[in-house]
């Protein structure tokens, strides 16, 4: 009976302690995974961002407020550059999709074409052929970039899923052996120790 106890105890620590690593590190990548769907989905408000105050500073070529808007432009296009910092300083290997991996390669190539234009239209404002040269670059792959951002953060949102998914059922699996344990404790534990003080009892009377 003394095994059997010593048996149980080391068991029941044994499934509490690993549930609740398991526990832990799962709400940490829950976080980090909801972090990298939102950065990925601010990007794409970035480059629409971007094409809209480059198509304001167009509308306000020749007057007082062009300047403004290239300083507003230049703005969202740093916070443009930063956003791709970000998602491409992100582990693939973690999320284990060839998929991702190639949408990535899509997305970085518009990504550049954007930039190209953008420095340009930055470090040249003033010559309005250029201008409005990389303001057509900038509208014609604007779509094809959101487009694959799109599907960076729909691959991200269900691999995120997957995983939940995955973690519900080693809980439920958890659950069920602790329910194994506590069916153990009480037919195997419990009520032969009433059974044996019962016994005791009787032939003490």
């Amino acid at each position: 009976m003394k095994k059997k106890v010593i048996f149980t105890f080391i068991l029941f620590i044994i499934i509490v302690l690993s549930s609740q690593i398991i526990f832990h590190f799962d709400i940490k990548r829950q976080y980090y995974d909801a972090e990298i769907i939102n950065k990925t989905g601010k990007q794409r408000m970035f480059s629409q961002k971007l094409t809209k105050i480059a198509l304001l500073a167009n509308n306000a070529i020749n007057t007082d407020d062009f300047l403004s808007k290239i300083n507003d432009f230049e703005e969202s296009f740093k916070n443009f550059t930063d956003g791709n910092h970000y998602i491409n300083n992100i582990d693939l290997d973690f999320y284990e999709s060839p998929y991702l991996v190639d949408l990535y390669k899509t997305n970085n190539l518009y990504f550049s074409i954007l930039e190209t234009a953008s420095l340009a239209i930055i470090n040249d404002a003033a010559n309005q052929e250029t201008f409005r040269n990389n303001l057509k670059v900038i509208i014609n792959n604007e779509e094809q970039f959101l487009n694959s951002m799109d599907k960076i953060v729909n691959e991200y949102q269900k691999i995120s899923e997957r995983k939940i998914s995955n973690f519900e059922k080693i809980q439920l699996f958890y659950n069920l052996g602790t329910l194994v344990l506590l069916f153990y404790v009480l037919f195997f534990i419990i009520i032969p120790l009433f059974k044996l003080n019962g016994k005791f009892t009787g032939k003490i009377n």
